[in-house]
């Protein structure tokens, strides 16, 4: 009988030992996630959905905390906003990278591979707009137009980790990127760095997006 005691003494701290060595020993998350962004509001009526890619660094603080940073870059395209005039036709692009710090709450679930989480990040937005314009008519003339803005927004998301392997964890996360305070007039810039007064038409930029990623566990 005190064999068996023994042994399931043995049994529970080995268990313990393990469970809290599996989180010990990999305390640092890197990886990259591909996502669609679908913009909303007044930007999304002149703005088309598109791709957005981005590499992120994780630290665990503890089983429950993380911190971390991430990159990124959308490439969202026109809207049918932009084929209303017959004497030419536009290309447009919208472009917005991004460099922010995350901050992630991990909570428990019945299988201890499966970590869903809420986070916030917060931090830098570069929006760059190019506008190319080829005249079809002659009673108008090729142009392109260059508006940038630099920004700060937040973008809180929802999502889960699965470990998928002693290193290797699939992510899937649903986030909704907020940039505030676009002003209504900017400078655009043509191609000979001439400036010009434009009329943006929106005053923040909503995105929700869907990705899914995979970080390497060290």
């Amino acid at each position: 009988m005190m064999k068996r005691y023994l042994f399931l003494v043995l049994v529970l701290i080995f268990s313990f030992e393990s469970y809290s060595q599996y989180y010990k020993d990999q305390n640092y998350f890197v990886g990259g996630s591909i996502g669609y962004q679908f913009p909303l509001g007044d930007f999304g009526d002149q703005a088309n959905g598109g791709p957005n890619f981005r590499l992120t660094g994780r630290k665990m603080l503890n089983k429950k905390l993380s911190v971390g940073a991430e990159l990124s870059f959308s490439l969202l395209g026109q809207d049918k906003f932009w084929d209303g005039s017959h004497l030419g036709s536009y290309d447009v692009n919208y472009n917005i990278g991004s460099a922010l710090l995350r901050a992630s709450y991990y909570f428990d679930a019945w299988d201890r591979d499966f970590r869903p989480y809420a986070s916030l990040a917060f931090g830098y937005f570069y929006y760059r707009n190019e506008i190319d314009y080829t005249a079809s008519s002659s009673g108008s003339s090729n142009s392109k137009r260059t508006i940038t803005e630099n920004k700060v927004g937040l973008a809180p998301n929802i999502g889960f980790l699965y470990h998928i392997s002693d290193t290797w964890s699939f992510d899937m996360n649903l986030r909704y990127t907020f940039i505030p305070n676009f002003p209504d007039s900017v400078t655009a810039k043509d191609e000979y760095g001439e400036e010009y007064p434009y009329y943006l038409g929106f005053d923040k930029i909503s995105l929700p997006e869907l990705s899914i990623g995979f970080f390497y566990r060290f």
